[in-house]
């Protein structure tokens, strides 16, 4: 089937993690995502072997060209790169393209109808703009950290700010796009990492009221260890749920207590424990769905986990499993769309093509190539 995004060329100017999450989803929605990488070492994602399993996860499917953008002679080509692009998406410090001679303002006067994507720490404005974080950084300042756990120091063990900075920016850039074909005018997206962590609480409202009481690990609500020292999650928080779960653990007559005070859920829990080691986590999670056990899977698992081998929830690219694109596409006639498992590009292996596209003549190429700005 037609990808939306297919004829949408993306400048990719982005680092790390964000803006890779970002320019993979606009990839898999059928952009061609070209990444503008530093001759010599490219990504850091690339690490020393010019590849490593992050790089493939997220970069899979992109092109590359190889380009000095902090000299004069780069931001020049960069110049005709944009003239010929739909999207760019920037990871630099906020101002720092501006600052050395070509940031969103005159890429704008260049191509009024580009799209310009800035993901950041903290975003473009504000008393904390320019300042450098991490994973932890953005989800402490952000308000989501302390929410997500029952009490401090709690320390997540995969990133979960940066892939929702880029899903939200995908999003941004995809919209903002579909504005630019209507009115011919882009704009400027400005995306902070801290800004997407705090817009998961959207459905917590009461988060941000002090004194809020947390979720709590209520009987119904929290994990237990089965049979096989396997984990089962379980999620009854409503009478229907909570009413079928007592049912299949032989708890009938703790059916109407539900919203019991916390001492009390926590006998509760202890009496559930004490069942669910008595089976395997699989013999419960063929119990009645209503129950809302569920799998606590790690990474290994989903390459046996029959829900995620129905769904192709991961797929192979140069011999690494990676997750597949979590949006799937049908058109009127049934057709699914599929994750593209091209691998990804080598460093500067689209330089040639993709610029004299751009027309940059071969005397020049040869002239930028000695002086190592290609």
């Amino acid at each position: 089937m037609t990808f939306p995004l297919r004829g949408v060329r993306v400048l990719d100017l982005a680092r790390h993690y964000p803006g890779g999450y970002c320019t993979l989803l606009l990839a898999d929605l059928g952009a061609e995502v070209v990444k503008v990488e530093a001759p010599g070492a490219g990504d850091p994602l690339r690490g020393p072997a010019g590849t490593s399993p992050a790089h493939i996860g997220l970069n899979r499917g992109k092109r590359s060209i190889t380009l000095d953008t902090r000299r004069p002679a780069g931001l020049d080509v960069l110049r005709r790169l944009v003239a010929g692009a739909d999207a760019v998406v920037d990871s630099s410090r906020p101002g720092a393209l501006e600052e050395a001679g070509f940031g969103y303002p005159q890429a704008a006067a260049v191509n009024p109808r580009l799209v310009w994507a800035a993901l950041s720490a903290f975003g473009a404005d504000g008393p904390y703009a320019g300042r450098a974080g991490h994973e932890v950084t953005f989800l402490g300042q952000s308000g989501a950290l302390a929410a997500m756990a029952e009490q401090l120091p709690w320390m997540p063990q995969t990133a979960i700010a940066a892939p929702m900075a880029g899903a939200v920016a995908a999003m941004a850039v995809a919209a903002a796009l579909a504005g630019a074909a209507r009115t011919g005018t882009g704009c400027f997206v400005d995306a902070s990492i801290t800004d997407a962590s705090t817009w998961l609480l959207s459905g917590m409202p009461a988060q941000f009221t002090a004194g809020a009481p947390k979720l709590g690990w209520a009987a119904g609500r929290r994990l237990y260890r089965c049979a096989d020292d396997r984990w089962v999650s379980v999620s009854a928080a409503e009478s229907r749920t909570w009413r079928a779960l007592c049912r299949v653990l032989d708890a009938d007559d703790l059916a109407d207590r539900l919203t019991d005070p916390v001492e009390e859920q926590a006998a509760m829990a202890e009496r559930f424990e004490k069942v669910f080691v008595t089976r395997p986590a699989a013999q419960w999670m063929e119990s009645d769905p209503a129950a809302t056990i569920g799998a606590v899977n790690e990474g290994p698992d989903l390459l046996t986990d029959p829900h995620a081998s129905a769904r192709g929830a991961l797929v192979d690219v140069m011999g690494t499993l990676v997750p597949a694109t979590p949006v799937r596409l049908r058109d009127a006639e049934g057709r699914r769309s599929s994750t593209p498992t091209t691998g990804p590009p080598a460093l500067g292996a689209d330089t040639d093509e993709i610029l004299l596209a751009a027309g940059v003549p071969d005397g020049e190429l040869a002239r930028l190539r000695a002086d190592g700005i290609i």
